[in-house]
């Protein structure tokens, strides 16, 4: 729930908004590449766009804020 919160306030796409709940889970790329049968540099974008878009630089940083 939270983590559709933090999506919608950011405006997330859907795809973002599944990567987010896996980094948000404490996740990895390669983990969250073959959950999604995306590419490892499709995981690893999406991970870069999110952290953008929430204004974060370390994967504790989003998590605290997904937690807030």
């Amino acid at each position: 729930r939270r983590c559709a919160a933090v999506a919608e306030l950011y405006q997330l796409s859907p795809r973002e908004t599944e990567v987010l709940a896996l980094l948000a889970q404490g996740r990895s790329i390669p983990y969250i590449r073959d959950e999604l049968i995306i590419s490892r540099e499709t995981a690893a974008t999406h991970a870069k766009h999110i952290y953008a878009k929430l204004g974060v630089h370390s994967r504790q940083e989003l998590i605290d804020l997904v937690r807030q």
